[in-house]
């Protein structure tokens, strides 16, 4: 084989494993290593998976087309390279077509051959990474930066294959991430919004400590959940309350610890509120203490009794803009204002059950 066959041939054996690893169905592999270390230098992809399942790969090029006996003869050589659960010989050009109607040979996969133009396969891996890309909750990316993105991988796994280098999935994830967020940090944003949800379905009413300025306090239990692949990092929260005739502003000051009923032990044993982080695919549960915002165009007494807006706004770290977390409607009565001026409290569910019901 020349030298230019050989450049070639490496760089379809790349991009094979580029585009296997940019697979998003039935694909969960935990590392991958090309060219590792072997007897016969049969085997120039190692692909492992959960419970210590591997498959070898090994990849043959030819601008002639492949018989049936060369790559029946390749299968054989495979098997015998070395234990493994899965063998499959990846073929580029063409081929004859009792390989294809004969295989598996030796119990070795001969999947359809791909191409021999490299530039088609990067075509190919363009594609298929708008789907790696979707799968992560991460929108779309112009075409020049999915290009770059290609170009970079390959190179990292040509450099990796040098050194027969096992490369982990999270290694992967987090090159495409990184790259992503320095030539694009646009998509990160979104896929952060994207991935943080929360719940919080209920407010609990206390009187203020300043009980001349009579505006309640709340407290409410909020727990944000992240199902991206980041950690991600609540800076603050802000909740507006809004009716015909009044504007309010609420924040959090106090993380709430203790379960007791006197809110004076619950404010006493609390801790000042601050930025928190949210590790990937966990989540994270506070009660908050939020006080009035003291700000001009913003009342700061006693709630009239009546009917209420309110909306739960957070900031991310890294975000410019604050995320909507939820509305409701809610509506302010007796029981709620004769908290004022007492260690009662009251409770109200955010549910929006009762509203679905009167419309049926």
């Amino acid at each position: 084989m020349g030298g230019r066959e050989a450049i070639r041939g490496f760089s379809i054996q790349t991009l094979v494993c580029l585009l296997d690893s940019l697979q998003t169905q039935n694909n969960h592999w935990i590392a991958v290593t090309i060219e590792p270390d072997s007897d016969n230098d049969k085997v120039d992809i190692l692909w492992e998976f959960s419970e210590g399942f591997r498959r070898v790969q090994q990849v043959k090029s030819s601008q002639n087309q492949i018989g049936r006996a060369d790559v029946s003869n390749w299968c054989s050589e495979l098997k015998a390279s070395g234990k493994a659960d899965s063998y499959q010989l990846i073929l580029a050009g063409p081929i004859a077509a009792s390989v294809l109607q004969d295989a598996p040979f030796d119990g070795v996969e001969v999947p359809i051959p791909s191409s021999l133009d490299t530039l088609a396969l990067i075509d190919q891996a363009i594609t298929k990474v708008d789907r790696y890309l979707l799968g992560k909750r991460i929108s779309s990316l112009p075409l020049a930066i999915r290009e770059s993105l290609i170009h970079i991988i390959s190179s990292r796994l040509l450099e990796g294959a040098v050194h027969g280098k096992r490369l982990t999935r999270k290694e992967f994830d987090g090159w495409i991430l990184h790259w992503i967020t320095a030539a694009y940090p646009e998509a990160i944003e979104q896929r952060l919004s994207a991935n943080c949800e929360s719940l919080w379905s209920s407010i609990e009413f206390v009187s203020p400590n300043e009980l001349s300025k009579r505006a309640f306090e709340l407290i409410m239990p909020i727990t944000m959940i992240n199902g991206g692949l980041t950690t991600a990092v609540v800076e603050w929260f802000l909740l507006r309350v809004s009716s015909l005739n009044h504007e309010m502003r609420y924040r959090p000051t106090l993380i709430l610890t203790s379960d007791s009923t006197d809110v004076k032990v619950r404010r006493l044993t609390a801790r000042p509120f601050g930025e928190f982080a949210i590790a990937p695919q966990s989540a994270v549960c506070k009660n908050l203490l939020f006080v009035h915002i003291d700000r001009a165009g913003y009342q700061t007494g006693q709630w009239p009794e009546g009917k209420y807006d309110i909306e739960m706004h957070v900031k991310y770290a890294g975000l410019n803009a604050l995320q909507s977390l939820k509305k409701a409607a809610i509506s302010i009565g007796t029981t709620e204002t004769s908290v004022l001026g007492t260690t009662k409290t009251a409770h109200m569910s955010l549910s929006s059950l009762e509203d679905y019901l009167e419309m049926l």
